[in-house]
């Protein structure tokens, strides 16, 4: 009992609803003592508006006071299903006690307001005026204020509960993209220790320790990142230019890169290893041709608020590995996260045995 009486102290509504209601109620006053002063003009009936006003204060007004307690009382006795005699009990309850101190309060004032002094006679002619008013009016008005009540009950409820459901969401979405992120690193690490060991075979030690200097460089970028789902596009490139430098140690003949970023688009933010997935396609495509200085070329640049960001590279006429298997799955399934229905990734074979991977994002402020 001590712990529903804290809570509902604690859901008493705040000062500005109080302000609120005393405005509603001293308004419905003003309508009710305006259209009996009307009334008494009209049967020629002698009046004075202020006195009319002050006549239906105690009736009206005191529901100034009141509608709050009931507010609270809503937010505290709970509508439970299985619970419904409870229920009933401790709202009826609660209606007399209130009924019990609205109408000792109104015959109060009533009494206060009529002219002589306070005395048993005033307060018998009180009662009675009491007794043959509308008092069936004012259970209408107690339960209109209870389903009031109760409605913005359920409506913080259900506020809090949408709210409670988006920071679920939005966890869940955190845990898959870091999920996903994840997939990408043993897996560009994989390939990357196996372009050092291939420099270690062929006995190219001077390449193969600044291969690994390079790596160090990528490892502290991944490690630095680890919790960030957004870097720079100046930190990406930085990211993608170390990788390049040790493919092309291996790859000296057979790669062509060229790399082409507007200056204006460096401090926009992208997500964390975006990139690296599908420039590791474009060189392991390229490493495969019978070819030397195969083209892989990434532009990036910025059109209608937006970052177009384009990569072409020259692919084997009989391509076996269909697809762009880990990397080109995980950007689109991480793009789906991030930015859902406002990205596009697209794939066209081009002319002459050349391939485009066209990605476009739109340039905002994202939440990691």
């Amino acid at each position: 009992m001590l712990s529903m009486f804290k809570a509902y102290i604690q859901n008493i509504p705040q000062l500005k609803f109080w302000f609120a209601n005393l405005v509603f109620w001293l308004t419905l006053n003003t309508i009710a003592a305006s259209h009996s002063y009307r009334m008494s003009l009209h049967f020629n009936r002698p009046a004075v508006w202020a006195d009319v006003w002050l006549e239906y204060l105690p009736w009206w007004g005191n529901w100034a006071l009141i509608a709050p307690l009931i507010i609270a009382a809503a937010a505290v006795i709970k509508l439970d299903t299985k619970k419904l005699i409870r229920f009933t009990l401790l709202n009826g309850f609660f209606m007399v006690v209130i009924f019990s101190f609205y109408l000792g309060m109104t015959v109060f004032e009533i009494a206060l307001l009529e002219p002589g002094d306070f005395t048993l006679e005033v307060l018998e002619k009180c009662l009675n005026r009491l007794w043959l008013s509308p008092i069936h009016l004012d259970f209408l008005v107690y339960m209109a204020v209870l389903g009031s009540g109760y409605a913005f009950s359920y409506y913080k409820h259900a506020k809090v509960q949408t709210l409670h459901s988006e920071q679920l969401a939005k966890q869940l979405v955190e845990v898959e993209l870091h999920s996903l992120k994840s997939q990408l690193n043993p897996h560009f690490l994989f390939n990357t220790l196996n372009t050092i060991s291939g420099l270690i075979r062929f006995d190219d030690k001077q390449n193969a320790v600044k291969a690994l200097n390079e790596l160090s460089l990528m490892l502290r970028k991944v490690l630095e990142n680890h919790n960030n789902q957004l870097i720079t596009l100046k930190q990406e490139i930085e990211f993608i230019n170390s990788y390049l430098t040790i493919q092309k140690m291996r790859f000296s003949n057979k790669l062509d890169t060229e790399v082409n970023v507007d200056d204006g688009c460096l401090d926009i933010e992208i997500p964390f290893m975006l990139l690296q997935p599908l420039v590791e396609n474009a060189v392991q495509h390229g490493s495969q041709l019978e070819s030397n200085k195969n083209t892989v070329k990434l532009d990036i640049s910025v059109k209608l608020q937006r970052l177009d960001i384009c990569l072409v590279n020259k692919i084997p006429e009989k391509n076996e590995n269909k697809g762009f298997g880990i990397g080109l799955k995980t950007c689109r399934e991480r793009m789906e996260k991030l930015y859902p229905n406002n990205f596009s990734l697209t794939l066209t074979k081009l002319e002459n045995g050349y391939f485009q991977t066209y990605l476009s994002l739109p340039i905002e402020a994202h939440d990691d």
